[in-house]
């Protein structure tokens, strides 16, 4: 670890995008207090301290009984729209100019059959009334889940392309791979991009590097969310830069969830070091105590890489986003040295 002084205002200053954040793991202590209460459901505790310290874990199986438990408490429009509301303005804040949120879409419409009109409709008007407060850009990635099973994935795909927003820019899949393997899960892909969606895969987290080729071999992904492991197979490494792959990291969530024994063992400066283009995310931040800033915070105290290093870092985000042209076009023209977050 590093004794230099994080330059946090260097960053924050740097407009940046976020594209691996889920919705629903943005969710607060005091907006999952609020939402519990309008809803008549025990939380897990009484205080915003004690849901910090409940937003701790043991392992994977512990993180998602967190991570489902707030998704049950979004059952309304009103749910959707505050904590994408809520998620902008704080990622503004920090200098976000955009962010793409994943969504849990086969878990929302297969697991507790919820509309997706619900989850949809929510999630945009969060997204528009940020918009006109803070002038924040946002688009939404729809994932599916594999351990459903690849006809449950076309039945998500299925009432997401029945009611395709302007906003839904782009498909993806997270969740365990066990079933990528035996299923036919590129079909659903084949048809998200026949709709003129983009495609995304996490990959390469927990599971091996095959599971990055995979992902883009089979379902044409065009960003990795994760992709650590890539680095254990030289060829998959040379499969990314050879189709200009990025991966989206999320340094603290590997952490979090043991994906790395610690911090400096993480594989970031290494990605960097074979000249695979990475942005930064925080995936689920309350639930792993950090927030995008942290994540650049980390890649200079742990992976020890400099200020040239983590502003390529925040270039890669905005171009490497679905966002448009001349959205990214504004965004790279702006001088980072000067303050452009202030709300």
């Amino acid at each position: 670890m590093t004794d230099s002084p994080f330059p946090v205002e260097l960053i924050r200053s740097a407009p940046k995008a976020e594209l691996h954040v889920h919705l629903e793991g943005s969710v607060g202590a005091e907006t999952l207090l609020a939402l519990a209460a309008a809803h008549g459901v025990e939380p897990p505790a009484q205080t915003v301290e004690g849901i910090h310290n409940w937003y701790s874990f043991r392992d994977f199986p512990d993180f998602l009984e967190r991570y489902f438990f707030v998704c049950r408490l979004l059952k309304r429009k009103e749910d959707f729209q505050r904590i994408a509301y809520d998620y902008l303005r704080t990622a503004h804040r920090q200098g976000a100019v955009h962010v793409e949120f994943h969504i849990s879409s086969s878990y929302h419409t297969q697991e507790v059959g919820l509309d997706w009109s619900v989850v949809l409709e929510g999630a945009v008007a969060g997204c528009e009334q940020a918009e006109k407060a803070c002038g924040i850009s946002s688009l939404l990635i729809p994932d599916l889940s594999p351990h459903l099973g690849s006809a449950s994935a076309h039945a998500t795909l299925d009432v997401v392309l029945a009611q395709l927003h302007p906003r839904v820019v782009a498909l993806g899949m997270g969740g365990p791979s066990d079933r990528w393997w035996d299923e036919d899960f590129a079909s659903a892909f084949d048809r998200a991009r026949a709709a003129g969606l983009r495609t995304v895969c996490h990959a390469g987290e927990h599971g091996p590097a095959k599971e990055v080729r995979h992902a883009i071999e089979n379902f044409g992904a065009e960003r990795i969310q994760h992709g650590i492991a890539a680095m254990d197979d030289p060829a998959v490494v040379d499969l990314l830069l050879a189709r200009a792959i990025p991966c989206d990291v999320c340094p603290a969530s590997n952490f979090a969830l043991k994906a790395v024994d610690d911090l400096a063992s993480h594989p970031l400066p290494q990605m960097v070091e074979a000249g695979l283009t990475v942005t930064l995310g925080s995936d689920d931040p309350p639930l792993f105590h950090t927030d995008l800033l942290n994540e650049y915070r980390i890649a200079w105290e742990h992976g020890q890489l400099r200020e040239p290093v983590l502003l390529k870092m925040a270039e890669h985000s905005i171009t490497e986003s679905f966002a448009t042209p001349e959205a990214k076009k504004r965004w790279l023209a702006v001088d980072f040295t000067q303050p452009n977050w202030e709300i």
